[in-house]
């Protein structure tokens, strides 16, 4: 406090301006300003601000001999340009976690390595790109050369992959995307993404891309208009519609899909059609974490945001891999772990953040309620329980008491296949952190036990007082990148926009009165497989899929197949011609 720092000196720009022209002894000359057509490095913006006409220096003994190494899908590596700032070393290791590169060699010799100093492709990088992001001099860059583009404008929009919703700046050139960055001032990723994120956009405009509506017609598809296709649509539906009903049509929406697209979804298949059949993956994957947080809490959404890792004292993470299904929260996990952060996995399988826990519960696939059920007895009987919590805040907590103190540990531990001991110090570890974030993936809703496994991570979060409070409470991993969003759209068939009650008459005038029609369907819709078990009835005769590919999705292909061969009319709604869309 009152220290001035002096960095702008005449004394300290001529140390700056000598240090910058020594390494330039070493140093590309022709890659010391940018070329008319390309933006400059950080580094070539360094040597303009400070103002290096020339290099007095005579070259010596130098590595421009460095042979590139263009082995890496997306990266490209010319150490000649390397100037050993070691900040691509550090953000592997300080933002990624993987510590694929790093230095070797002392003085003269030091030298940045990939893997067990072997080319790219060879090493177990997981192509993030943090590295290229640093990097000043593209000694490491993308193979699209993102960084020093001139492009038309840069467009800041939301990744398309998982549910972290990275924040992304996209280079655009004459209409065409040519490169992405990861925006420093992203609050959810803070300049970092993933491989998805930054270098698998060439989708948007893949030669297979479907650019115009198909109709098929005696089993061959052919291109129509816009116009037709809808006309086409309208004249089915309105048929189906008049001869069965409203009921025998029905909707799958896109948790890939922008909030907008669902919520035009429901509300088409709701109030055009008149029937609540409309369902996706929202439901059926994460269903479970919604009903038993909403039981718990009222909502099914986080407690909190990623955010406050940087305040949590413990991690406890239940069936979930986010090092592989959400990279950029699986890689702030991990550097904590390395922090040595309290960290209990509860997981059959051996994964990368396993690996690094403080405790595994490796349980047999089956028994979540039968671990956490242990968890919360140990909590219980070693005394650790947040009284004041759940005197102010909860409900019931003596009727859970009466359930589980007297569960026999021992049976549950030949159940689970996991030591009651190494339970018992993962349950009071959780428990006597101050502040502990819980995660869980699909291992827990996709899970016949789903809701309840939830329900009992909400109860151990109330038990220890883990919630609302920074650095503390539950999040649910979402699987697609709108999960969230498609439920809070109503792309559900018990609940409307705002997981409203479709069943409650109130509910119905409430949404007749906003969408302005005289009534609303009265009852709940059908889910996805009753959908096609009405098929196989020949009750169901119309179907709308809007970026699902249900055909493969869903567990019995040929089951599913054999109802779409029933309908009179299926729409499929996609970038690509899938297996569902072949139908």
């Amino acid at each position: 406090e009152g220290l001035y720092i002096y960095h702008q000196t005449e004394k300290i720009k001529r140390l700056r301006k000598n240090i910058v022209e020594l390494v330039l002894t070493d140093y590309p000359a022709d890659k010391i300003f940018p070329p008319k057509e390309k933006k400059a490095t950080s580094f070539q913006e360094t040597i303009a601000q400070i103002g290096i006409p020339n290099v007095r220096y005579p070259k010596g003994e130098n590595h421009l001999d460095i042979q590139p190494d263009n082995s890496h899908p997306y990266i490209k590596s010319y150490l000649s340009q390397c100037i050993n700032c070691f900040r691509c070393v550090r953000a592997c290791e300080e933002i990624q976690g993987e510590m694929i590169l790093g230095m070797s060699g002392r003085g003269f010799a030091t030298n940045i390595i990939k893997g067990f100093d072997t080319s790219f492709n060879l090493s177990a990088c997981v192509s993030c790109g943090a590295c290229v992001q640093t990097c000043p001099t593209e000694a490491l860059a993308d193979k699209f050369e993102t960084k020093t583009l001139i492009s038309d404008k840069t467009v800041r929009t939301t990744c398309t992959y998982c549910g972290v919703g990275c924040q992304l700046d996209v280079s655009v050139i004459n209409g065409e995307i040519k490169g992405i960055q990861a925006p420093e001032t992203a609050e959810v990723n803070e300049g970092h993404t993933c491989l998805k994120g930054r270098f698998a956009f060439q989708f948007y405009n893949h030669p297979d891309r479907l650019k115009e509506p198909l109709i098929k017609r005696n089993g061959k598809f052919e291109e129509v208009s816009w116009n037709e296709a809808y006309d086409f649509i309208a004249s089915k539906l309105t048929s189906i519609k008049s001869k069965y009903g409203a009921d025998a049509i029905g909707g799958i929406s896109s948790s890939r899909a922008t909030n907008e697209e669902n919520y035009l979804m429901q509300k088409m298949i709701r109030v055009a059609i008149g029937t609540n059949n409309i369902d996706g993956c929202a439901r059926v994957c994460h269903a479970p974490t919604a009903y038993g947080m909403q039981q718990a809490f009222g909502t099914g959404a986080a407690t909190n945001s990623i955010e406050d890792l940087n305040q949590t004292d413990a991690i406890f993470l239940f069936g979930a891999n986010p090092t592989e299904a959400h990279p950029v929260t699986g890689a702030k996990i991990k550097q904590l772990f390395m922090k040595g952060v309290t960290s209990i996995v509860v997981d059959p399988v051996k994964t990368k953040l396993a690996k690094l826990a403080t405790y595994h519960l490796q349980l047999r696939p089956g028994t979540n309620v039968a671990i956490l059920n242990m968890m919360a007895h140990y909590i219980i009987k070693e005394n650790l329980v947040n009284k004041s919590f759940i005197n102010q805040y909860t409900e019931f907590y003596k009727d859970f008491k009466s359930h589980v103190i007297d569960l026999d540990m021992s049976e549950l531990e030949n159940l689970t296949g996991v030591s009651k001991e190494l339970v018992k110090k993962a349950a009071i570890a959780y428990a006597s952190a101050k502040k502990a974030m819980e995660f869980h993936g699909l291992g827990v809703t996709e899970h016949y036990q789903g809701s309840k496994t939830v329900m009992l991570l909400s109860n151990l979060a109330m038990m220890t007082g883990n919630i609302g409070k920074k650095g503390a409470g539950l999040n649910p991993l979402r699987g697609q990148n709108n999960v969230q969003g498609a439920a809070d759209m109503g792309v559900q068939p018990h609940q409307g926009a705002g997981y409203m009650d479709v069943n409650n008459p109130e509910i119905q005038q409430y949404y007749a009165k906003k969408y302005g029609v005289a009534k609303m369907p009265e009852r709940e819709g059908l889910k996805i497989p009753e959908m096609i078990d009405a098929t196989l009835q020949g009750n169901f005769k119309a179907l709308w899929i809007m970026g699902e590919d249900t055909l493969m999705t869903d567990p019995n292909s040929n089951h599913i197949r054999k109802a779409f061969e029933k309908l009179d009319i299926l729409i499929v709604q996609e970038l690509f011609m899938s297996a569902t869309a072949e139908m």
